[in-house]
């Protein structure tokens, strides 16, 4: 796009959103860079996430994180994001005249949360702030280590997953670390039930022609019969995975396996409510870029983020795409729109099965 057309662009938005869009065509940032949303979630409804860790740092490479590639997994933890700098943020965050309506605060985000070893002092930080219910979502890998499974006992509903248990299939999906070994994942989430007394709500995702076979999902229900999960969530594929490989499997596939979880089993839903956040559209454009940066959605999805008339969005989603802020791609048959800055790989998307 010319440069004369980038910037008419940036003026219509700016009138668009009453003038809170900059000359450059980026909408003005919020202070807050370890904090998004709230955000429609699937599993935990109106979520504010927390993100611990920098983009992509994680210890599985998993082919279907919408986040993209992992480059180099490791299960070294560190002070990634420190409490300190969190907890000036969440003070700023909910000392705003108007805070949006939310259901959890979740540790999640951009990577794997317990690779931060502040996870203590997070939690103890957003609980001075907050009586919300405290979630962690997690891949489960670290689960081995006593100290981890410590830290996740301090919240209310941890959220793992588990989407293998036979090694070699483990391997092939999750692309873990090296040293990371799913019996002791297995071990690890035993030992975690014991000494837990909030919710686990585990999660199985599955990619077809992967690990779905009829001896995986066998052995995966009677791992799960031991683990004691209050719900063992069903679900998929359903937005572009870091590899082309990862594709999901059909709803009749979910219905059919659902059963063999007991009756703790149930298929992931789609979340369907509106008007997550109220205020100026300027705030709305600035969560879509930030919600953008860490996860492809549709239109509908951030509609259900932001409140927005479906056309107002839309026009909003065209004047950002014009200025090359967000790019739209076709995934299974829906349109994914998708930041394309804050280290954002596009590109890893495009390739084949990669000698998967």
């Amino acid at each position: 796009m010319s440069g004369s057309l980038g910037a008419a662009a940036a003026r219509a938005a700016a009138l668009l959103v009453g003038n809170d869009i900059t000359s450059t065509g980026m909408p003005v940032q919020t202070a807050s860079t370890h904090i998004f949303g709230p955000v429609p979630s699937r599993r935990l409804g109106r979520s504010l996430g927390l993100d611990l860790v920098p983009l992509k740092t994680c210890s599985f490479d998993c082919l279907y994180c919408e986040l993209g590639r992992t480059p180099e997994p490791s299960a070294a933890r560190r002070a990634w994001v420190p409490a300190a700098v969190l907890e000036r943020e969440l003070t700023a965050w909910f000392s705003r005249d108007s805070v949006p309506p939310c259901d959890f605060v979740t540790l999640s985000g951009s990577g794997e949360p317990t690779l931060n070893r502040d996870l203590p002092e997070i939690v103890a930080a957003v609980r001075r702030r907050t009586s919300l219910p405290l979630a962690l979502l997690t891949n489960s890998s670290l689960f081995s280590d006593p100290e981890v499974r410590r830290a996740a006992r301090l919240v209310d509903v941890v959220l793992p997953s588990l989407d293998a248990v036979t090694p070699e299939i483990f391997r092939r999906i999750n692309r873990p670390a090296a040293g990371i070994d799913i019996l002791d994942i297995i071990a690890g989430l035993e030992a975690f039930r014991a000494e837990f007394a909030g919710e686990i709500w585990l999660e199985i995702l599955f990619c077809a022609g992967i690990n779905d076979g009829e001896a995986e999902i066998d052995r995966l229900a009677a791992v799960v019969r031991r683990l004691g999960a209050d719900r063992v969530q069903l679900n998929t594929v359903a937005r572009p995975g870091a590899y082309a490989v990862a594709r999901p499997v059909d709803g009749a596939f979910l219905a059919r396996v659902r059963p063999l979880f007991g009756e703790h089993g149930e298929i992931v839903a789609p979340f369907c409510g509106l008007g997550v956040v109220t205020g100026p559209i300027s705030d709305r454009a600035a969560i879509i870029v930030d919600v953008l940066r860490r996860r492809p959605c549709t239109a509908t999805d951030l509609r259900n983020i932001t409140g927005m008339p479906a056309a107002e969005l839309i026009k909003l989603l065209e004047l950002l795409a014009d200025d090359g802020i967000v790019v739209g791609r076709s995934h299974g048959g829906e349109i994914f729109f998708e930041a394309t800055g804050g280290g954002y790989r596009v590109a890893d998307r495009s390739a084949g099965t990669d000698n998967l």
